[in-house]
């Protein structure tokens, strides 16, 4: 045994340790011969993953529904869709939905809202006169950002009296493409303009005919308004995850290329993502914030730079409860103090099947404004209705027939509680909101 200091060695065990470091020398020296091995063969490993999977198809991206239809081994992919990207962190703003028919307690609510760290108020008004300064009071318009889902020209010109110019950065107004309010009196407000895709997602329209809409009207806005940074987008966001990123990043290219087209540009798009009620559930609370958690993520991995998850009682009896409204709020708090996805920008830039859908997604949408620029407005919204209406029977057929398969809905299903159900859900374009629990149950 020989000793050096606090460590004693035997001479068995050091001859040893010296052999096991002279070897692995020996290997981290050798070169490796990288002729040895032969480039992988991909007809080859396209013919073992349909064996072992039992498939009989080759390896494709299908979605019936979207209407995309690619090889998920072709690699000629080369166009960047990186649109707007840049180095600063994607440190989005969380919103709360307030509901405005008593001003009063629509004021107590926001406050609520705030308290939890909210910072974006998605005013939806219902009433015909609204007491701005009730329903603003004590808060700090000039660090809030607040959208207003108005519903007359009258509501907008007594916001304009009542906002004063140095603020009125901090507000947008939501603006609807299909039933929309005097366009020249939005502009003339020089308020921002929040297209509204919300809805359209709601009732079930595929991603195209979101796109292509916002497309159409958005063209009508950058003709007429000089400062087109002043156009925000809203969009609802649905539960097919890689569809709802690409949707998002398709909606950033394609509205620069637009604003290209007119020799305009925007410094940066601001997009506010909307989770809704489609595979939610009035019974399953649980499972509901899962889904809204994987929505959020797909939105913000999109590029989405403000967040509103609603509650999903919303539409229910139990609307006004407290409890699953503050859990959709604290889904942005958890994803951003857990998941750093605050820290990066389009984190999925470079993946090929996020770019290949993408790319399909802008191919589709262009094509469809493209004829939507050769109709009138209202033949435009009957080919959207027949194209939703083609899309809400897929849907619904997926979910009846079991291939589209939602824990404790129609998968596992718990036991109803009578206590809670659906109310009145809103109609859009001829549609009600396509919520699959409500169908199934009637």
């Amino acid at each position: 045994m020989t000793s050096y200091g606090l460590v004693s060695f035997s001479f068995p065990y050091y001859g040893r340790i010296k052999s096991f470091i002279l070897s692995l020398k020996e290997q981290i020296d050798m070169t490796l011969k990288l002729n040895n091995f032969d480039l992988p063969d991909l007809d080859a490993w396209r013919t073992k993953i349909k064996d072992e999977t039992k498939s009989k198809k080759t390896a494709l991206y299908f979605n019936e529904i979207e209407g995309l239809s690619f090889d998920a081994n072709d690699k000629s992919q080369n166009q960047n869709f990186n649109t707007f990207r840049s180095n600063k962190i994607n440190d989005w703003q969380i919103a709360a939905n307030v509901l405005v028919k008593d001003e009063k307690k629509a004021n107590k609510l926001a406050l609520q809202c705030l308290g939890q760290g909210v910072n974006l108020l998605y005013l939806d008004l219902q009433g015909k006169s609204i007491n701005w300064a009730l329903l603003l009071k004590d808060i700090h318009l000039n660090f809030i950002r607040i959208v207003v889902n108005l519903k007359s020209t009258e509501q907008l010109l007594s916001l304009n009296q009542f906002v004063d110019d140095s603020d009125k950065k901090t507000f947008s107004i939501s603006v609807d493409p299909i039933d929309y309010i005097d366009v020249p009196a939005l502009i003339d407000s020089d308020f921002n303009l929040v297209v509204n895709l919300f809805h359209l997602e709601q009732i079930g329209a595929k991603a195209s005919d979101q796109l292509s809409k916002a497309l159409h009207f958005s063209e009508n806005l950058i003709t007429k308004m000089s400062n087109v940074n002043r156009i925000q987008f809203e969009i609802g966001i649905g539960s097919d995850f890689f569809i709802e990123i690409a949707k998002v990043r398709a909606l950033k290219w394609l509205l620069n290329h637009l604003l290209k087209l007119n020799n305009k540009s925007v410094d940066n798009l601001s997009i506010l993502a909307r989770s809704g009620w489609t595979n939610k559930s009035v019974i399953d609370t649980d499972t509901n914030i899962l889904r809204q958690t994987t929505e959020s993520i797909s939105a913000i991995s999109g590029g989405a730079n403000s967040l509103l998850v609603h509650s999903p009682l919303a539409y229910s009896n139990l609307n006004e409860n407290w409890f699953y409204r503050r859990l959709a709020i604290n889904i942005s708090h958890i994803l951003k103090e857990e998941s750093f996805l605050t820290k990066v920008n389009d984190p999925l830039s470079g993946s090929f099947l996020i770019e290949k859908i993408t790319e399909h997604l802008i191919i589709n949408s262009w094509n469809q404004f493209l004829e939507f620029n050769e109709k009138s407005d209202n033949e435009v919204n009957e080919m959207l209705s027949k194209s939703i209406a083609c899309t809400r029977e897929q849907k619904l057929s997926a979910f009846v027939q079991g291939e589209k398969e939602l824990i404790g809905i129609n998968a596992f299903p718990i036991e109803k509680d009578e206590n809670i159900s659906w109310a009145d859900i809103p109609k859009y374009l001829g549609f009600d909101y396509l919520i699959y629990e409500k169908h199934q149950n009637g």
